[in-house]
């Protein structure tokens, strides 16, 4: 599957807590895990494709 993702485009995590990664701990709210390594991949190879990125995550641990 392939899907486009133009400039200016906002995408959107959503999950669990392996989506979630702490992203309330995290500076741009991306989290330590998948999202902020996506965002980041397509950063360095798409410098010319500005993206805004969203990590809507939510764990579900009860201590």
């Amino acid at each position: 599957m392939t899907i486009t993702v133009r400039a200016g485009s906002t995408v959107m995590f959503t999950g669990d807590s392996v989506t979630d990664c702490r992203r309330l701990e995290s500076e741009d709210g991306l989290g330590f895990g998948y999202p902020l390594r996506i965002a980041g991949e397509w950063g360095l190879e798409h410098p010319d494709r500005p993206v805004t990125w969203l990590n809507t995550g939510i764990g579900g641990g009860t201590r």
